[in-house]
């Protein structure tokens, strides 16, 4: 070779030769005219400074030069059409990826067993992985792409540069023991006033929703008990009598316990909370992440039964999840 860089489109033309046999043939085979595939032939020639293919009976036989080149031509080939694919989409079956979602621990009792069961169903040796993060960490690794998707109620994400989408919204509910003294056999609002409450209070989360609205409405619980996790009322709701409002999923999550049953509030319903997943702008035509993002969605509105429109709000907004 005489050193000129030599096109990709070239090889595929000569590989192409060596299969055919025929200027006329290689030329169907890769959709281009006569003239064009002599054109080729005659640069191919140059560039190795070898006539490469010769006529013989009506059929083009490889040179030695021709003979000598084909392995090396072919891997290349090969390996541009390997790495072109792996660019070009996504296939779940093969892809042993680690999909990481940033949620809250209540978000992970709640949402995680439906996307678990739609990600394993069409992906077997994907894997994926559940963190929580400060707001200031979350929209970096949003960023960066080291957290796929946040999904919850993230209203403390206020950078522009990210899409979410709707999932579904939900309310609220409360949950006590049973037997509860102060529930009895229903909750009432007096009833609801007088017994000691315990409150989870994760900043910038759901139930602060919550919390603003009992204030704005001066509605005066006897919160004896505050806490940071939802999952820690496995234990505490079933060994007391202090009862607590918690999101629907919440309730519906933690209501597995045999002991803790579900009562509707008994006041008017607060604001409902959006749950929503997030991406940042730089992922959002990337293939694997649309994957997840339509398991997520379909996996979390069906469990929640909800149908909501398909798509994602346009980044350059406040990001709200």
């Amino acid at each position: 070779m005489d050193g000129q860089a030599l096109d990709l489109n070239l090889l595929a033309v000569f590989d192409a030769l060596l299969e055919a046999r025929s200027v006329t043939q290689a030329a169907q085979r890769l959709g281009m005219s006569q003239p064009s595939m002599s054109y080729a032939l005659a640069k191919l020639r140059g560039a190795f400074n070898d006539p490469l293919f010769i006529r013989i009976n009506n059929e083009m036989w490889p040179t030695p030069c021709a003979s000598a080149l084909a392995p090396t031509a072919r891997r290349i080939l090969e390996l541009a059409r390997t790495d072109l694919r792996r660019f070009s989409g996504f296939e779940p079956r093969s892809t042993d990826r680690i999909f990481t979602f940033c949620m809250t621990d209540m978000g992970e009792t709640a949402f995680l067993p439906p996307i678990i069961h739609s990600v394993f169903e069409q992906a077997p040796h994907a894997r994926l992985r559940a963190l929580s993060l400060v707001p200031e960490k979350l929209d970096q690794a949003l960023e960066a792409g080291t957290v796929d998707l946040a999904i919850g109620f993230f209203p403390d994400l206020q950078k522009g540069g990210f899409y979410q989408q709707l999932l579904y919204s939900g309310g609220f509910l409360c949950i006590a023991r049973t037997g509860n003294p102060y529930v009895k056999d229903r909750l009432t609002l007096p009833r609801f006033l007088k017994a000691p409450h315990v409150s989870v209070r994760a900043e910038g989360r759901s139930e602060e929703v919550m919390e603003r609205y009992f204030v704005k409405n001066r509605i005066a619980r006897r919160v004896l008990l505050t806490v940071p996790h939802f999952l820690s009322l496995l234990n505490i709701i079933p060994q007391t009598d202090l009862i607590a409002t918690v999101p629907v999923s919440a309730a519906k999550s933690l209501s597995r316990e045999p002991s803790i049953r579900i009562y509707p509030l008994p006041l008017k319903s607060p604001p409902l909370v959006p749950v929503r997943q997030i991406w940042h702008k730089r992922f959002h035509k990337d293939p694997a992440n649309r994957w997840i993002r339509e398991i997520v969605r379909t996996a979390l509105q069906e469990a929640s039964n909800y149908r909501l429109p398909v798509g994602g709000r346009k980044p350059g907004t406040r990001t709200a999840c």
